[in-house]
């Protein structure tokens, strides 16, 4: 399901792939520098946690600096917190760093 989100004078453009069954938790995935929502990789995650029952919300953010990149993933965060449709207990995010990962606590408490 292709969503814009409101994200200051403009919009993010996104895309929600939800699963069949009930859902309770969500992943918000994005890019790297100079990519979009629609790499294969991420299309084909996004694919597989739906089918595995977790709601996927992947975006794109052409921001230049780490500052709007930040406030734009808050308001992504925050899109998904206050939608009625989707009630989640949960979101998990994470970034990579070159060849490792960081696990980060999810924000949406």
């Amino acid at each position: 399901v292709k969503v814009k989100i409101p994200f200051g004078r403009k919009c993010l453009d996104a895309v929600l792939s939800i699963p069949e069954k009930a859902l309770t938790h969500g992943v918000i995935l994005t890019h790297g520098a100079g990519g979009d929502m629609n790499f294969p990789h991420l299309v084909s995650l996004a694919a597989c946690l739906a089918s595995h029952g977790i709601l996927c919300l992947r975006y794109t953010c052409k921001g230049l600096n780490l500052a709007y990149r930040t406030n734009a993933y808050k308001t992504v965060v925050e899109y998904l917190k206050s939608s009625d449709e989707y009630n989640l207990s949960g979101v998990f995010f994470g970034e990579l760093i070159g060849r490792c990962g960081k696990q980060n606590e999810s924000p949406y408490k």
